[in-house]
């Protein structure tokens, strides 16, 4: 065999074994930041943010438990947790509760807590790729917008449409209703409460890697190929930021100036963009998802505050109308 031949053939075997490490690469490290996680994990102190999952498992509140589900607009069947008050009249109001990267509904125990005992019921989505909601791959509140979409409309198909609902999320989860703000979300939805979102997932991955002495490169661009082939988009257009410019939506953000995690700046940058009229930023001296465990009175004075101007009282029944 000629010389020019065998060092053909190295030098594709070579090419060859780096594609096969590069793809490995691409597979495990997106695998490891998006692979699904359908069991929720145990707090080690869930205190610390403020959660008290025994509240789920008093006689009052397991009697209002119950699950609604809904297919996402690529097939996979979603599960939400309710809490829904047992009366003649059905309520008029509601507040889904989107829960954070790594999470679930038990986690949302103190915000699902502050909404039940002001009279709403309560929407608590598991979302996709976690606890009990199927899904493969996370959806970094890019994907869980359309979810979110989603949840409102069978609320709306549930209660009617003089339904008034608030949205509050958590971390990927403010982060994904925040978008939801800004994508025209029907006119039931009056309010929206985002607590320590992200302002785009490359602002997000790219504060999770500064104290990486890697070249952020060598690690984005596996990343954002692996998104790339097992969501079908692109990391570097998920920004929330330009969804939320377009909101007209009332807007609470909460963030704590110690969050290491999704850091205080990025809260701040998502505020700034939002196109509504009525935008409030309040900061907490807390960790990440802490400031309900920081100062509860504040956070549910602040909560209580920002509701009630925009969600009323329970508008009559066209039925108690007519007899009137």
């Amino acid at each position: 065999m000629e010389a020019w031949m065998i060092a053909l053939i190295a030098v594709a075997g070579v090419i060859l074994i780096l594609a096969i490490v590069f793809f490995s690469v691409v597979h495990v490290y997106s695998n490891y930041v998006i692979g699904s996680n359908y069991k929720e994990p145990e707090e080690s102190d869930p205190s610390k943010y403020g959660v008290d999952t025994s509240w789920f498992d008093t006689d009052e509140v397991k009697s209002a438990l119950g699950e609604e589900k809904i297919t996402s607009f690529d097939g996979l069947k979603l599960v939400a947790w309710t809490l829904k008050h047992k009366q003649d009249l059905p309520v008029k109001k509601v507040a889904i509760l989107q829960h954070g990267y790594h999470s679930g509904p038990r986690s949302m125990q103190p915000f699902a807590q502050m909404f039940f005992d002001k009279g709403f019921d309560v929407y608590i989505p598991a979302a996709r790729g976690h606890n009990i909601s199927e899904g493969k791959h996370i959806g970094m509140a890019w994907l869980d917008r359309f979810d979110i979409m989603r949840w409102i409309d069978k609320v709306v198909g549930l209660y009617g449409s003089d339904v008034q609902i608030a949205l509050f999320g958590i971390s990927m989860g403010g982060s994904a209703v925040a978008a939801v703000s800004g994508m025209q979300p029907p006119p039931q939805v009056k309010c929206v409460i985002d607590d320590c979102g992200f302002s785009s997932q490359v602002d997000q991955y790219n504060s999770l890697l500064s104290g990486v002495k890697i070249p952020k490169p060598l690690l984005m661009i596996p990343f954002t190929l692996g998104v790339r082939f097992k969501c079908g988009y692109s990391v570097v257009d998920a920004d929330i930021c330009a969804l939320v410019n377009n909101s007209k939506l009332p807007t609470l953000f909460i963030h704590g100036e110690r969050d290491s995690f999704v850091p205080a700046e990025l809260g701040k940058k998502l505020y700034e963009a939002c196109g509504a009229e009525d935008k409030r930023l309040e900061l907490f001296d807390a960790g990440h998802a802490a400031s309900v465990a920081a100062d509860r009175e504040r956070y549910s004075s602040l909560i209580n505050e920002f509701v009630d101007k925009y969600i009323k009282g329970e508008p009559a029944s066209e039925e108690v109308e007519q007899e009137a």
